[in-house]
């Protein structure tokens, strides 16, 4: 019984561990990326400029993204990617001549991000144009206080 006991809690420590690994991938401080583009996170235009994506605090899946004339908080759900990324980078779909952002992916990480999908996506979708992904260089940086 005692070699069961301790079988299940070993287990138990290994999945912790393991889910505590996964949300450490996620963005940790912050992340500065340039567009030279207007694009659309959520259900909100931004123009081109840069920018810095930070987590909130409270709930590691909530962004915040500000720039120097706009700032907007965006809900994510995690995502993997299908080869593990050698830089950190924002993705961009592009539908004609619009971009909506997309995902969020670390350096080295097996986690990342992905947007809700927005009603203005979906009515970009169904006016057709020519479909496309733009990928965007970001860098790491520390957190600022606000």
């Amino acid at each position: 019984m005692t070699s069961t006991f301790r079988s299940i809690a070993l287990v138990g420590i290994l999945v912790v561990v393991a889910g505590a690994h996964e949300a450490s991938a996620q963005i940790d401080n912050a992340l500065e990326f340039t567009t030279s583009f207007q694009f659309t996170v959520g259900n909100t235009t931004l123009p081109a400029g840069s920018y810095t994506i930070t987590p909130v605090e409270d709930d590691p899946q909530l962004l915040e993204l500000r720039g120097a004339h706009a700032s907007v908080l965006f809900l994510t759900e995690s995502a993997q990617p299908t080869t593990l990324p050698a830089k950190d980078e924002v993705v961009f779909s592009r539908l004609g001549n619009r971009y909506i952002l997309r995902n969020i992916w670390t350096a080295g990480s097996n986690v990342g991000y992905v947007t809700e999908n927005a009603l203005g996506e979906r009515r970009l979708a169904k006016h057709g144009g020519t479909a496309g992904e733009s990928r965007v260089a970001a860098r790491k940086t520390a957190r600022r206080t606000k």
